[in-house]
């Protein structure tokens, strides 16, 4: 156990097939991991958690800190989970049916509509000694604490962006969220 001010931590055991990296170890082609992969981002706890496929991403320093950025716009349910939690999980997966069509439908799907989203997906939720929500089909799991967030500005979008993606009233501008890399888990 150990103790940090007055937070009591209990040493952090690896989840069962998952290796700790340090976040310099990660190989990884990040664009590709987020556009043609796509990604599952997970938030909450046991308790209450959610998860939605994403293919926006980032991952880099800022700060002299090693970072995630993940973008979730207000038209999506998981958004007000994403901002009551201090952590955040970006799960990638092999390329296979079964992650495929697990990740479609948590992309596909509200949490909202479908309490149990996670469990029809074909995925299943296990938890990191922190209690972050990751997956037992990944093979990648970065955990995050987040450190900044903040909505896009519409006025200071770029003309083809303003007009395209949000030029109708249907998407919700996005909120970008940095997270700080805690824990990278490898399989």
């Amino acid at each position: 156990m150990l103790i940090i001010g007055n937070m009591t931590m209990m040493a952090q055991q690896p989840m069962e097939g998952w290796k700790k990296i340090d976040a310099t170890e990660l190989q990884c082609r990040p664009v590709d991991l987020f556009a043609n992969q796509w990604m599952a981002l997970a938030m909450g706890n046991k308790e209450k958690m959610n998860s939605m496929t994403i293919a926006w991403g980032t991952i880099g320093e800022l700060w002299n800190k090693n970072v995630v950025i993940v973008y979730v716009s207000s038209s999506r349910f998981s958004k007000h989970l994403m901002d009551e939690n201090p952590y955040f999980t970006v799960t990638a997966f092999p390329n296979d049916e079964v992650s495929r069509k697990g990740l479609t439908y948590i992309g596909t799907h509200s949490q909202k509509d479908d309490p149990d989203k996670t469990a029809h997906s074909g995925l299943h939720a296990e938890f990191t000694p922190l209690g972050n929500p990751v997956f037992k089909e990944g093979n990648l799991t970065i955990e995050c604490k987040k450190i900044y967030a903040d909505e896009f500005k519409r006025d200071l979008l770029p003309d083809d962006v303003k007009n395209g993606m949000y030029g109708n009233d249907r998407m919700g501008l996005h909120t970008f969220y940095i997270g700080e890399i805690v824990n990278v888990w490898q399989k």
